[in-house]
């Protein structure tokens, strides 16, 4: 069995929601969701979508993306291929009117009985907290630094601060059909047992940063609690972004 928690914020009071999730079971797309928890049997899908707000209709766009994804047949791998049909969709659908060009990140987990399967497109993310509560990163960020880091161009260092435009996005799902050469990652590893699974939005990482995201998670508490405690972290550094969260723990 798979535990899965959730919840959602948008920040400042009028502030459009932009995210979408689909926690297993639905789809979420709220201004303000406390956390809320399930059980589910593997195989599930789980998902993130951050609406990108320089876009004409971001919120349309993310929803759009985990309503497709979430019909996708959770019997079947989860691969980039489904990632790239469900941008063709998107595009067919909004691209044209004032809805082209309607953007939004990915992040999207498909878990069995041993394993997951994860593929991102832009700054959602996916981290890996083993039973022994070690985490590492399995999403790739598609910003414009990292793109200037593979190239060469500049050189990855901690401790540089680089201008606040280089951490755009270089990538993402976009509904136009000249966008279909986009980048994603796809990541495969095993899920033992014990062993928790996120997906966030930036209005996690961002907010409260990676350090923070791992020294917070305890192995003991349960998926609801887990979620709680990082949501309640980005709720003391003033919400700046929409905030997403979606955490699964692998029970058996």
């Amino acid at each position: 069995m798979f535990d899965i928690a959730y919840s959602q914020h948008s920040g400042g009071a009028g502030r459009q929601q932009q995210d979408a999730i689909w926690t297993g079971k639905s789809i979420l797309q709220s201004r303000n969701a406390n956390v809320s928890s399930h059980e589910e049997s593997a195989p599930v899908l789980l998902a993130v979508a951050d609406g990108v707000a320089a876009s004409t209709r971001p919120a349309r766009a993310s929803r759009f993306v985990v309503e497709a994804l979430s019909r996708h047949d959770h019997q079947s791998r989860l691969t980039g291929r489904q990632v790239r049909d469900t941008q063709a969709q998107l595009a067919a659908r909004y691209a044209g009117g004032d809805t082209h060009g309607s953007a939004t990140t990915l992040v999207a987990a498909r878990v069995t009985e041993s394993g997951c399967e994860i593929v991102n497109v832009g700054d959602s993310r996916a981290y890996l907290f083993s039973a022994d509560g070690s985490c590492r990163q399995l999403s790739y960020d598609h910003t414009i630094l990292n793109a200037l880091i593979a190239t060469g161009e500049v050189r990855a260092d901690d401790d540089v601060a680089y201008a606040q435009i280089y951490q755009g996005l270089a990538h993402c799902l976009t509904a136009d059909s000249e966008e279909y050469g986009f980048a994603l990652h796809y990541e495969e590893t095993a899920l033992e047992k014990g062993a928790g699974l996120l997906l966030c939005s930036d209005g996690l990482h961002d907010a409260i940063g990676d350090a923070a995201i791992r020294d917070l998670y305890h192995r003991e508490r349960t998926a609801a609690e887990q979620v709680g405690s990082w949501r309640q972290a980005v709720i003391e550094a003033g919400v700046p972004d929409n905030l997403s969260i979606v955490f699964g723990r692998r029970r058996s």
